[in-house]
This record gives structure tokens, sequence and C-alpha cells, in this order.
């Protein structure tokens, strides 16, 4: 019987892109996996298998060329003699990565890939293909970072598969047998008669804990379990811009599965340090000076902080208290883009609290009406009135 076209079955044109056809692939998988389609499980598990031999064709772009070019003949030595076969199926994790953070589906898919030569759906022996734990951390950072983007280097824990034991946990990795119990299935079924009903139910085996083997001597490198710790040092990139708080995401550097699964993923929250009088929002700064009233009054320079030190603002004659100047360019930088924002300065004016009487002498001559200090003009209107 001639196969039909992979293209068609997945319902995607030859065009379709990587992602178009491993959308396609999930969606199908979801409507027709056996656990949904109960209706007809039989035939729900051969739409499922053949949508799965159109995909592992289709998802790589090497096989993928081949069919295109020579049609099924061209991917037949992929297979084998007996043709497609759960052995042959590489991409369990990309059900995963779409069905791995929802607990119903978890549960419907959770022993696909778990047989060689037989059917994912149950039987055989089960492999974990779960997804491995994410690791969360957070780095804190001077706030110079935020403006000029730096390559930090931390330092994360691993849990890499043990070499001696090729990750079973068990001594040169031959100490194991099948769980007697379950057959190595990973799973128990019982039956329970109730009148003219029975009820099945299916859950982990409690002697192997859903694994279908059982060590009989434990690795002595890593006390059987199969895994040996480690840490890791990774660069990571933070790009100018970045605001406090945000969190970084690096795929496939979590915590190793247990199984045959991917990764998890390490998640760094960036925070930055706090300068004096700065502060931040959004892409501009905001900072304050004081402003000698000397300065104020005749104009002056002054020098403020900013985020990368100081600078020089020119203060106009004539400034007036809580005055807001704006220093383009000195704020923070865009996200992904190639300007920043400003630095907003806030004037506190100095007015000073003594001063001496040939001080006081000089501002009354100078500001206030006539030029001419009060006690003068008190003394010549008492003399006019006198006369």
């Amino acid at each position: 019987m001639a196969k039909r076209d992979y293209y068609e079955v997945l319902g995607v044109p030859r065009t379709a892109s990587a992602d178009e056809v491993k959308q396609a692939y999930r969606r199908l998988a979801r409507q027709y996996h056996p656990d949904v389609a109960k209706e007809n499980p039989k035939v729900a598990e051969e739409k499922f298998k053949e949508l799965s031999e159109a995909y592992e064709v289709l998802a790589n772009p090497e096989s993928r060329h081949r069919y295109d070019l020579g049609g099924p003949s061209a991917v037949e030595s992929d297979f084998g003699p007996g043709g497609f076969g759960w052995q042959n199926f590489t991409h369990v994790s990309d059900l995963e990565d779409l069905l791995g953070s929802n607990p119903i589906f978890q549960q419907l898919f959770g022993n696909l890939g778990g047989s060689f030569g037989g059917s994912p759906f149950g039987g055989g022996r089960r492999v974990s293909s779960s997804r491995g734990s994410d690791i969360e951390m957070s780095l804190r950072l001077p706030l110079l970072a935020a403006v000029t983007g730096t390559k930090p280097t931390v330092e994360i824990p691993r849990e890499d598969p043990c070499g001696p034991c090729r990750g079973t946990g068990a001594k040169d990795g031959t100490a194991i047998e099948v769980c007697s119990e379950c057959g190595g299935s990973g799973q128990v079924r019982r039956v329970q008669n109730r009148g003219y009903t029975q009820l099945i139910t299916v859950g982990q085996c409690p002697r192997c804990r859903g694994t279908g083997r059982r060590i009989l001597e434990r690795c002595p490198v890593c006390d059987g379990t199969g895994r040996i710790r480690s840490s890791e040092k990774i660069e990571l990139t933070v790009p100018p811009g970045m605001e406090d708080g945000a969190v970084l995401r690096v795929p496939g550097h979590g915590l190793a599965a247990s199984g045959r699964g991917s990764p998890g993923d390490l998640y760094v929250q960036v925070v930055f340090d706090p300068l004096p009088h700065i502060r931040r929002e959004g892409e501009d700064a905001y900072t304050e000076t004081k402003v000698p009233l000397g300065v104020a009054l005749l104009g002056g320079e002054v020098t403020v902080q900013t985020i990368e030190g100081h600078a020089v603002l020119k203060v106009p004659a004539g400034t007036q208290p809580e005055t807001q100047f704006r220093l383009r360019g000195n704020g923070f930088p865009r996200f992904r883009g190639s300007t920043r924002g400003d630095l907003i300065v806030t004037a506190h004016v100095e007015v000073p609290r003594s001063l001496s009487g040939h001080e006081k002498d000089l501002l009354r001559e100078a500001l206030l009406p006539g030029g001419r200090p009060i006690g003068a003009r008190r003394d010549s209107i008492f003399r006019r009135r006198s006369s």
C-alpha cells in the first residue's frame, strides 16, 4: 500500500516553515492521541504513528530535502526493513515542550516514547521523558552596567548523568533487572469488581517508583542516584538599557532530566545597585544639586553627579529655586536602541543662614528699592519731621 504524502498527513503545504510543521504535528498529536480519541483508540494509535513518521522526516532538514527530491523511497533507509517504528522517533521533546507544563496533557502523554519496538502508549520498557528542573538565581550589578552593558560570569550547580553507571544508578550500568511487579512498564493495573461493574485503575508501580527496573547493586560513584553533582561557569550577556529586576532566560542550563528528557532552563534576575541621589524612570535619570545663592543670582557653574561620574552644569543668572535642567544623553540607553535618555537635575538654591553686617549692607543696597540701607532712610525721615 502506497504511503500518503507526508505533507498531506500533517496538513501543511510543501512551502511550510519548520515552525509551521512543528505546530501542525503538535495540534494533530493532541487530537489523535488514543487517550483522547477513546471512541476508537486502535485507529487513533495508527493515525498517531503515521503523524509521527511524517514529522520525523519533515522535522529534519536533511531528510526533508531527500524526501522532496525522491519521495518516500528516498528516506526508507532511515527506518530499516520494518519501516518506521517508535525506536526511530527522536522528537519526543517537541511534545514535552508543548505539554510538559499542562498537568492534563502531561498525564495523557506520560508514556510517550516509553517503549522501543512497540507502542508509545503502554507496554515495553518505560523510559522517563520528564523535563529537568529550572534554576532561578539573582545577580547584583552596579548601576553603570545598565548603561554600558556587561558580560558577567555566574556559577551554577549541575547534575549530570554518572559516567561509570551511564546514569542508571546500578554498578557498571549492568547490575539492574526488570521490575517483576510491573514487568518494566513502570505502571501497575488494578481491577476491582463492584457488582456488575469493574473499576480499573492504572498507577505508578510502588516497587520501582515508575522506573520499570530494580537496581541489584548501587553504583559506588553516585550511590545509586545516577547523577554526579558539579558546578558550571556560564557567561551571561546583560545588554545596555536593561531594567532593574528584569529576568534573563538561558535555555538548557537548568538541571538535567532524570531520563531522556531535555534539561531545564536557567533564569537570572538582574538587580542593579542604586547610586546615591540618582533615581531612574525609564530611560531618564533624576538627580538634585545645591546652587549657592550668588551663583543663582549672577550665574556660574556647579558640579552634579551622573550615572558615570560627574558633569559640569552651567547655571544661568537669575535661576529660580527648584528649576530643573536637562542634560541630554546622560540618562539610560533605550533597550536594544541606539539613543539614551536624559539626566534631569533639580536645582536647590542655598540661602545663607547668617550674614555679616557688611554683607547685609551690600544686599540692602543692591536689592532694596532706592539702593539705600533701611536705617539710613529712617534717619532722614526723622530729621525732616523734627525740623
